[in-house]
């Protein structure tokens, strides 16, 4: 198997056996409703915020090798320090987020180039090997997990020890370099003003959500992990059968799927509202095999095809979608503090989960009056790998 591709397939299994729980433990764990904002917006802002120095760095490979040696021992420092403890969970967990930034740059360099020609397909190629890794990881830890969250130690142990496996992999590739200066932010941003703007907006009110739904997964539906993991797994299941055929339609299609990416994201929200039981959420969450399969292609194609200073507008790109989730979530957590000693937890969380599923339609209308897809410029981005 490609290196590459073999190394998403790992990252994704640490990722599957950690990220849909976090929001969720840290309610268990109880952190406060700012603190799970600032969980829930962790791997938009800090992520983003990080890549801004990143930008004049031209070997993206030594990027991976260092940042996946950190998350290692961050996940290891979560499992045998952090959990249980709200305050250290809470920054260990930001650190996890920011670290994992300078990976996520790296690796859009490499997909930069890897998908010229044929962005959405290439592109949905990669996302498929991501789903593949995390579905049977998510649904181990739920199993794994119940309602013994003490246990979730382990799934973080073994997160690092998938993650410390990639460093080795890592170290077979060579001679990766991504050549250019470090161009100004008014360059970096030239051409692609309008579509920033709309990820910023759209950011915010879809991270308004993100704090709310692990207190209605405890709160109102009296969720386990397990169930957590199923809600997640129908998702992933479904983003996999959709990845490929919606890679295409982006390729075809491109303005019109990002719209409709981002207006089908209202499900979500409504469906925490009208369903009754947690089965009726897992029949709903199908639909985030399209959502998921249109957002892991169709915004970076964008970005990289109508962009003149890639690795300007991957960092510029990411930390402003980076501050309209932090804005998001933490406007979020704050109106749910205040409306839940009103109203009790139960309809303060319907009542903003309706008024951000209003919010995410308006704000998705956005996509369809962008500019249309202009021709790629080139990059210069050489890689050759040690054959085994």
């Amino acid at each position: 198997m490609d290196k590459l591709k073999l190394y998403v397939l790992i990252q994704n299994l640490a990722n599957g056996l950690t990220q849909p729980f976090m929001g969720f433990l840290a309610v268990a764990n109880g952190v406060s409703n700012i603190g799970l904002g600032l969980v829930s917006s962790a791997n938009g802002f800090f992520a983003g915020l990080v890549q801004l120095p990143l930008r004049g760095l031209n070997e993206p490979v030594k990027l991976l090798k260092v940042s996946t040696l950190v998350l290692a021992v961050l996940w290891l420092t979560m499992a045998f320090v952090s959990y249980g403890n709200p305050t250290l969970y809470v920054a260990t967990y930001l650190s996890i987020a920011a670290v994992g930034g300078v990976s996520s740059y790296a690796w859009a360099l490499l997909m930069e180039r890897a998908s010229r020609g044929s962005r959405g397909r290439v592109l949905a190629e990669y996302g498929f090997f991501g789903a593949v890794g995390s579905l049977l990881a998510t649904l181990t830890a739920g199993l794994v997990v119940k309602g013994d969250y003490g246990l979730a130690r382990y799934v973080f142990l073994t997160a690092a020890m998938l993650i410390m496996s990639n460093a080795f992999i890592l170290t077979q590739l060579s001679s990766i370099r991504y050549d250019g200066g470090l161009g100004s932010i008014r360059q970096s941003i030239r051409g692609i003003e309008r579509f920033l703007t709309a990820t910023f907006l759209f950011a915010m009110v879809w991270s308004f959500a993100w704090p709310i739904f692990p207190v209605a997964q405890y709160y109102v539906f009296n969720m386990t992990t397990e169930q957590v993991a199923i809600l997640s797994i129908v998702g992933g299941a479904s983003t996999l059968m959709l990845q490929r055929p919606v890679g295409s339609l982006v390729d075809r299609h491109r303005r019109l799927m990002m719209f409709l990416g981002r207006f089908l994201l209202i499900t979500f929200p409504l469906m925490y509202v009208f369903c009754t039981n947690v089965y009726q959420l897992f029949i709903f969450n199908v639909v985030s095999g399209f959502t998921n399969s249109v957002s892991s292609t169709a915004y970076m194609a964008y970005l990289f095809d109508n962009s003149r200073d890639k690795k300007g507008a991957i960092t510029v790109y990411n930390a402003i979608y980076g501050t309209g989730t932090l804005v998001g979530s933490l406007l979020g957590s704050t109106a749910l503090t205040i409306a839940e000693p009103l109203v009790g937890v139960t309809d303060a969380v319907r009542y903003l989960l309706v008024i951000d599923a209003a919010a995410r339609a308006g704000a998705a209308v956005a996509y369809l009056k962008l500019p249309e897809f202009s021709s790629p410029s080139k990059g210069t981005l050489t890689i050759s790998a040690r054959a085994n």
